[in-house]
């Protein structure tokens, strides 16, 4: 098995050749809501494809639950992605919506889900097998961004997605390099409680953060975004004392990002500081949108990649979530 760092450099890769995958035209003349069905590596992106889209004036939502809101029917759009294909909240996501009458795109490399698509005749785009979920993000995202370009509500996003691949080789050699600025920043991670803060559009970037540190380096880190931190978490960042004093606060930032949001993240890192170790800021780089949000995610694989190795751990296994699973499956 490749090491996660292969699978991390992967990423430019994966974009590329998900570029080329067949996906369905869907007619979006009816659709009224969309929602993206997925959990773990799989959900994330919707969030990021909710995010490229948002100029699309129909209402989305990422779900990540057994369950699909109430108001899915006959008019909804709804992506069910799972890598594997035997996800089980994803598949029960996937039964609701079929039941519902909605439009359904399914992505995945095989599994439970291929073989209901097609008994039921649901469009399905399959993606190659062989990484953790978490390391498939190019192929899970760009068919979702595909299918919007193809049915005529979305223009140019392909042609962003092939110069933000061309944006991450160049950053790859940058990031892989020993003194790089990831791995200095999981040197102020290692043996302290992150806590990751970003402005609420760029949430999908600090949950991405998150989960990678989680999985890879099978270390605690903490996701919220502003403004909503401002009116409780800030509050809450003193006790106990010898937590907090433990704690490293990262500020994610965006140069879009709401002027009141740049106002607060400034004043907020001020106010805790007097309680925290240490905090600083990371900002965007990149051209376009989709360029700067990519620059932020793999910034942060790598940091978490380097988390892992400071402490000594595989950073592609995931013992825990691999025996709840089982103990599930005889649930």
């Amino acid at each position: 098995m490749a090491d996660m760092l292969d699978y991390i450099k992967k990423l430019p890769e994966e974009i590329e050749e998900a570029i080329g995958f067949d996906v369905p035209t869907v007619d979006l003349s009816s659709v009224k809501n969309i929602v993206f069905a997925g959990m773990g590596g799989s959900a994330i992106s919707g969030d990021l494809a909710r995010l490229f889209l948002s100029d699309i004036p129909v209402p989305m939502e990422s779900v990540r639950d057994y369950e699909l809101p109430a108001y899915v029917g006959e008019n909804s759009l709804v992506f069910v992605s799972s890598y594997s294909g035997n996800t089980e909240e994803t598949l029960s996501c996937y039964e609701f919506a079929r039941k519902r009458g909605a439009a359904i795109v399914a992505i995945s490399s095989d599994g439970k889900l291929e073989s209901l698509t097609s008994k039921n005749g649901n469009h399905f785009v399959k993606i190659p097998q062989g990484l953790p979920p978490r390391a498939a993000l190019g192929w899970l995202l760009v068919p979702i961004i595909k299918v919007f370009e193809l049915s005529g509500a979305a223009k140019g996003k392909l042609d962003e997605l092939k110069r933000t691949a061309n944006y991450l080789y160049e950053l790859r050699d940058t990031f892989a390099e020993p003194d790089s600025e990831p791995f200095e920043m999981a040197g102020r991670f290692y043996k302290r409680l992150p806590l990751i803060y970003t402005s609420r559009r760029l949430s999908p970037v600090g949950l991405r953060w998150k989960a990678q540190i989680n999985e890879n380096a099978k270390a605690f880190a903490h996701f919220m975004p502003i403004p909503e931190m401002n009116h409780n978490e800030i509050a809450g960042i003193k006790h106990p004392d010898e937590l907090v004093e433990e704690m490293w606060a990262l500020f994610i930032t965006d140069k879009d990002d709401h002027a009141r949001i740049k106002a607060r993240m400034k004043h907020t890192s001020e106010l805790i500081d007097e309680s925290v170790l240490g905090f600083e800021f990371l900002e965007s780089r990149g051209e376009t949108l989709i360029e700067r949000v990519f620059y932020l995610i793999y910034f942060g694989d790598f940091v978490s990649y380097y988390l892992a190795k400071m402490y000594l751990e595989d950073a592609v296994a995931i013992e825990r979530i691999s025996k709840l699973k089982e103990r599930m499956s005889r649930e």
